[in-house]
């Protein structure tokens, strides 16, 4: 038998399907064969979009079609409203999902001079760094981690914020990147977990993923998307959750800020396990109906 795993072609994205397949080997006798398709999203155009879906579009199409029996994802970049042909049957254990700081030049963003250029694409880092640093200058960076990292090299920032399980899953991970704290920068729902998916109603293959799914993580991530659809935001709004699943606990950390971070505010909400899509929905009914985010953000364009 040979099971046949799609993924976009990024390095990232390939060791990302391989840690999938190794842990996948253990419950099975099967062959697999790694299947690379091109997306859309990786095209130079697109690059210079947001939305979410551009990543995934063409190899839930694959997988759709049988052409593939699974494909690994990151989970951020899957949008919440996914083909109704295809379901997430796992998700691994879940890497951090913080945000961290890497600069050749200084430790911490504290430590910038004003003036100072970061480098993102993302509109909620760019909101949650201009929240404590008005002084700073964000410009535009995209491309893969790779691309990112010669581009702070060549002195083209002072600073980059990146993923830190982007940088764990690479190995570049150096120890001297100032990891951002969830509490001040909760992060873009499911970042740091990945997303195993299946053809609905392939009941082997949802059987032989469901042996690598880690229950905290997707229950984590359920109410984290649960939290952005029912806000009914994208990738493209300056939000945050990070959900976090300890014993009998659900904790959801949210931010929500104006593009231009003039403006933000936080929640901490803690619920009984068991139920993340409510949490996730009642975090983001809780967060529409409070009067300081109606005041600045409700009524945003």
């Amino acid at each position: 038998m040979l099971i046949k795993v799609g993924s976009r072609g990024s390095k990232l994205a390939l060791l990302q399907a391989q840690s999938v397949i190794e842990r996948l080997r253990s419950y099975t006798d099967a062959d697999f064969a790694l299947v690379k398709i091109r997306t859309s999203g990786d095209s130079s155009y697109c690059q210079q979009a947001f939305g979410s879906g551009i990543f995934e579009k063409e190899v839930d199409e694959a997988l759709a079609r049988g052409e593939i029996d699974l494909a690994v994802h990151s989970m951020k970049d899957v949008p919440t409203a996914i083909p109704s042909e295809i379901v997430i049957a796992a998700v691994p254990e879940r890497l951090p999902a913080n945000d961290v700081f890497v600069s050749f030049q200084y430790g911490r963003i504290g430590m910038l001079p004003g003036g100072g250029v970061v480098g993102t694409s993302s509109p909620r880092r760019a909101a949650q760094i201009r929240s404590i640093r008005q002084d700073l200058r964000i410009e535009a960076l995209r491309g893969n981690i790779e691309t990112r990292l010669r581009k702070l090299k060549k002195g083209l920032f002072h600073g980059i914020i990146l993923a830190q399980a982007a940088l764990i899953r690479l190995r570049m991970l150096g120890g001297e990147e100032e990891i951002l704290p969830i509490e001040r920068f909760p992060t873009s729902p499911g970042q740091g977990a990945l997303a195993v998916m299946v053809r609905k109603g392939d009941m082997e293959m949802l059987e032989l993923a469901s042996k690598i799914n880690c229950a905290d993580a997707m229950e984590e991530i359920t109410a984290e998307r649960s939290f952005l659809k029912s806000l009914g935001c994208g990738c493209s709004s300056p939000v945050g959750c990070t959900a976090s699943a300890e014993g009998q606990k659900l904790q959801l950390r949210c931010g929500v800020y104006t593009v231009d971070g003039m403006h933000s505010k936080h929640f901490i909400f803690e619920f009984d396990r068991g139920n993340p899509s409510g949490a996730g929905e009642y975090a983001a009914r809780k967060v529409m109906e409070d009067e300081g985010v109606c005041g600045f953000w409700r009524g945003r364009a």
